[in-house]
């Protein structure tokens, strides 16, 4: 039993050290102010100033805050403490808007189906709770991201998203404790987005007992520019070193969205027949003349089916181009995508598929695009007739 017991509590500092090393994360990204461990304060008019506390407050970009509880179980009987000190809490702070019971991600299922049915029955009202949710530490980033970026533009929230994932990937690949929790198969170590480190190394076929260490990168100034000072499709950049005292490099496009369709490449119609076959004239110049005319109704249904017939013979290389940069400008090695990680904003959803696996998945699937592509063409908003936007479909 005492051995039980120091297992609990070794698993119960873990996921507390796991849940502080997410909320620093979200603080470096600029989405919360201040991260305060171990808040206790005390009911005016009594002595004791630290009578109830909260592993953690945040204060949000807004001045709002936050007080968050963990948990490794999901035991009602323990949770009666944490619902007294949230009550309570919020009492005496008013700026506390929000008390939050946060689990780790990567949980075996049936835990987590015990967390999810304990949230519903706050939900819906069958349980009195001073705790307002219950959350995986997925969640909970996005919570924090959403209250951070209410204020932007839709196109600024989507860049800052889309940044955010790439930050969250190339951090959970490097983190140790996802390492360690991965080759040990060990259910006390809680990690850091646990089902995201998980997902992208079984994607990649990684073996645990041949791998010693992962570093991983989404800084451009690391990862480098294109010649022509554009970015690469490589979004986060993997150094896998073996145990055969060799360094493997895999390289991620990852695509954030809770859209089915997302623009996937934008290049001038010089690019398109640079890479596709610079001395085809023939499609070059239809291709400068869908630039110039960039919808189907413009380009007429002669010139579609014409140009249909010219670019079959390039479809594969135009879909390897197209996302993965294969074929085009830049390092093979470092900037050119060997895998595609799609992220759903609505389900929190994460795939990854090689770029060829990708193409394959969109040639079965019934959502077509143009000129026998699989690929919508389009032009980009307020560059018309001076480059060429190509979107697809996300698959599973």
């Amino acid at each position: 039993m005492a051995h039980s017991n120091t297992d609990k509590s070794l698993h119960g500092r873990n996921a507390l050290n796991s849940l502080f090393t997410v909320l620093t994360q979200c603080q470096e990204r600029q989405l919360i102010l201040s991260v305060t461990k171990d808040y206790r304060i005390g009911k005016s008019g009594f002595h004791n100033k630290k009578q109830f506390y909260a592993p953690f407050l945040i204060t949000l970009t807004n001045g709002e805050q936050w007080v968050l509880f963990s948990t490794t179980s999901m035991r009602t009987d323990r949770i009666k403490g944490q619902q007294w000190d949230a009550s309570n809490l919020k009492s005496i702070n008013s700026k506390i808007s929000m008390a939050l019971l946060i689990y780790a991600d990567g949980l075996p299922q049936k835990e987590e189906v015990e967390f999810k049915k304990q949230r519903e029955k706050y939900i819906s009202l069958k349980e009195f709770s001073a705790i307002d949710d219950i959350v995986s530490q997925e969640e909970l980033v996005h919570l924090i991201e959403l209250k951070s970026t209410v204020n932007m533009s839709a196109g600024r929230q989507k860049d800052l998203q889309g940044h955010n994932f790439e930050d969250r990937v190339s951090f959970v690949l490097s983190d140790k404790s996802n390492l360690l929790k991965w080759q040990l198969d060990d259910k006390l170590i809680s990690g850091t987005h646990y089902n995201l480190f998980e997902t992208i190394v079984t994607g990649l076929r990684l073996d645990p007992n041949e791998t010693l260490s992962i570093h991983a990168t989404s800084d451009v100034q690391k990862i480098g520019k294109l010649p022509t000072r554009g970015n690469p499709k490589t979004d986060v950049l993997i150094s896998v070193y073996t145990r055969q005292n060799s360094t493997e490099y895999y390289t991620l496009s990852c695509k954030r969205s809770s859209k089915t369709r997302v623009s996937v490449h934008e290049y001038t119609y010089q690019a398109f027949s640079d890479v596709l076959d610079p001395n085809n004239k023939e499609l070059k110049d239809l291709l400068a003349l869908f630039q110039k005319n960039p919808t189907l109704s413009a380009f007429g249904p002669e010139n579609c089916q014409k140009l249909t017939s010219l670019i079959a013979p390039y479809r594969q290389r135009l879909a390897e181009w197209v996302l993965g940069g294969i074929g085009g400008l830049g390092n093979p090695t470092t900037q050119w995508a060997s895998h595609i990680v799609t992220y759903n904003n609505t389900t929190f959803k994460c795939t990854i598929h090689s770029v060829r696996e990708y193409i394959a998945k969109l040639h079965q699937s019934h959502k077509k695009g143009n000129f026998g592509t699989d690929f919508s063409w389009t032009y980009p908003s307020k560059k018309r007739g001076k480059s060429i936007q190509l979107k697809c479909s996300i698959v599973d």
